[in-house]
């Protein structure tokens, strides 16, 4: 078993940790309790002390720290005169709270592959200005790409969401109340697991999909506040006739860095993260490989009745029963 950090400062300091610990808590003023005495005399002599935490203890770190969150919006890069530098900021969130990330320079550039709903895992993480920044030596990585919910799972934020269409509105225009601009919305209820809310999809586009009533449907880019589902011109809305399709799941194989789900004698490909977040699956814990886990409990998983909603060729939901 691997020591701890402060196992790994007694080895290093042998006799002389007590002293060091007392002398760091003295040059805070014996402010600083004997556990942040210890991490900063780790970091100090190279000893990785870094530990995972969620938003809301991440604001109270002194060191650095990992954490995994929701991507809830990425908002536009900004470019610094000369072009040398460019930032931009994620709102990101979990279950204990939210959180402003901001990425710079080369770490920036991931953000064109970072979408609402996505899933990111960062290491190497600091508070500066109330907001979380990434070390050079710092990471983010995707997790996986956002996973579609069912209506009893929502929970406030952006989200991407299957469900049966119910009480379906026609498209209505309506006059903006700053600018008194004509616009069009088009209002429908969505259920699934025993539950309902209403959706309002602003702005839609010409070639919006028509949404009958019984029609299964996958939202991707919404966001659920307040009890109601909000799209716009960037969301993506797939029907699927007949309340999508139905089949055995037949299990997952890795090829490559690939895995391919077998859903009603089909094969989809896709990303080992997506095919996690597809199944429910959280992401690996540190030390595991993903494929390792996806095989595990893919296989727990075979032989149960499916139904999967396709946008194109493309698998965006699915629920095993049972």
């Amino acid at each position: 078993m691997d020591k701890s950090p402060g196992e790994k400062l007694a080895a290093l300091l042998g006799d002389s940790l007590e002293a060091k610990v007392e002398g760091k808590v003295g040059s805070f003023g014996g402010l600083l309790s004997r556990e942040a005495a210890i991490l900063l005399l780790c970091q100090e002599n190279g000893i990785s002390a870094e530990r995972k935490l969620v938003l809301s203890e991440a604001r109270g770190s002194l060191l650095p720290f990992s954490f995994s969150a929701r991507v809830d919006r990425v908002f536009p890069v900004q470019q610094f005169p000369g072009g040398a530098m460019r930032t931009v900021r994620l709102h990101v969130s979990d279950r204990s709270g939210e959180a402003t990330l901001v990425l710079w320079n080369e770490q920036a550039k991931l953000a064109e592959t970072i979408f609402a709903g996505d899933e990111v895992e960062c290491s190497g993480a600091y508070v500066r200005a109330g907001e979380i920044s990434i070390g050079r030596n710092g990471s983010i990585a995707r997790a996986g790409k956002g996973r579609m919910l069912g209506v009893a799972e929502l929970w406030e934020g952006a989200c991407n969401v299957s469900g049966t269409v119910e009480k379906a509105g026609a498209v209505r225009t309506y006059a903006d109340r700053k600018t008194g601009e004509e616009k069009r919305m088009l209002s429908f209820t969505l259920c699934g697991g025993g539950k309902c809310c209403r959706a309002i999809w602003w702005s839609p586009p010409a070639d919006a999909p028509q949404l009958r009533e019984g029609a299964q449907v996958a939202l991707q880019g919404a966001t659920f506040r307040r009890g109601e589902l909000h799209l716009n011109g960037f969301s993506r809305v797939s029907v699927q006739p007949g309340g999508g399709q139905e089949g055995k799941f037949a299990g997952v194989s890795i090829e490559g860095s690939d895995a391919v789900v077998r859903l009603g004698g089909k094969d989809f490909r896709m990303g080992v993260g997506e095919a996690l977040s597809l199944l429910g699956i959280p992401p690996a814990p540190q030390g595991v490989m993903a494929s390792t886990l996806l095989s595990i409990k893919a296989a727990a998983l075979e032989g149960k009745d499916a139904r999967y909603v396709l946008e194109g060729a493309r698998l965006v939901s699915l629920r095993l029963e049972g």
